[in-house]
């Protein structure tokens, strides 16, 4: 019997491999970075699938990012902490949660700026954001 991780990791590439980047009807500037943060939270929710978030959080930046540049990755830094500082203080989830999470961020931008695939950037296997 696979693990949860092994069975999340499937459904991400099943997920991956019918994944087209949502262009919508903005496309630049502060607006479409932010669409998709919430975007991504949204799909994370829906899929319901264990141990997904550092993928979603590695992909929301990755998408953020590659729309806006620098500008899009100011867009998702402003919303992860907003949302760290409310698991931390509010939610009383673990220090360490918060941090994989922004290790998942970064590596999302990193990926984007230096123009990586979303697949090369985004591992859909928990166990790769440690």
């Amino acid at each position: 019997m696979p693990k949860y991780g092994d069975k999340t990791a499937k459904e991400l590439d099943i997920y991956l491999k019918n994944y087209q980047p949502e262009q919508g009807k903005t496309r630049t500037g502060l607006v479409a970075p932010a669409k998709d943060m919430f975007r991504n939270y949204n799909t994370m929710k829906e899929m319901k699938l264990k141990e997904s978030d550092s993928f979603f959080h590695c992909k929301a930046n990755y998408e953020a990012t590659k729309r806006g540049g620098v500008y899009g990755a100011s867009v998702a830094n402003i919303i992860d902490v907003g949302k760290e500082m409310k698991d931390i203080f509010i939610n009383k989830y673990p220090l360490k949660d918060s941090v994989r999470d922004y290790r998942a961020n970064l590596r999302g931008q990193r990926g984007a700026l230096q123009g990586k695939t979303l697949e090369k950037t985004c591992p859909t296997h928990h166990t790769k954001y440690k």
